[in-house]
């Protein structure tokens, strides 16, 4: 990369929040990968862990996830055993997991941990305290 170019988007907050995103993303993939889980379905199996009974449709919601993709997900956890589905009101199907899910989501949220931690100790001291109220300002304004 030469550094003697002049790049204009270091200045704009929408280009950094989306390269630091990036950048952290591909690290947590990393660290999720010998787990045998993304980032998406290492968040649904914590998600379901934290809720269960929690039916499809709530899930994908939760997690901004739209029905055709996450149906496929929900399949192969189903087929690895990680979740187990049951009858919920209607043809509503509610979502558990299973004591091989619980055991992996326990991995990915040690993960999850570590990987916060790594981001924080990226940001200044003094600064810690106000990173997630302004991301939340950002992605939750009132």
């Amino acid at each position: 990369m030469d550094i003697s170019m002049d790049n204009p988007f270091l200045a704009y907050p929408g280009y950094l929040l989306r390269r630091a995103a990036s950048s952290r993303l591909a690290q947590l993939s990393q660290h999720l990968e010998p787990m045998g889980v993304g980032v998406s379905e290492g968040s649904i199996l914590v998600l379901i862990g934290r809720n269960p009974g929690l039916s499809q449709a709530e899930c994908g919601r939760l997690l901004s996830i739209k029905r055709p993709n996450l149906n496929p997900i929900i399949r192969r956890f189903v087929e690895r055993g990680l979740v187990v589905t049951s009858p919920g009101r209607g043809r509503i199907q509610t979502l558990n997991l299973s004591p091989a899910g619980k055991e992996l989501a326990t991995r990915i949220v040690a993960e999850f941990s570590a990987h916060e931690a790594r981001i924080y100790a990226s940001v200044p001291e003094h600064l810690r305290a106000e990173l997630v109220p302004l991301l939340r300002a950002l992605w939750c304004p009132p």
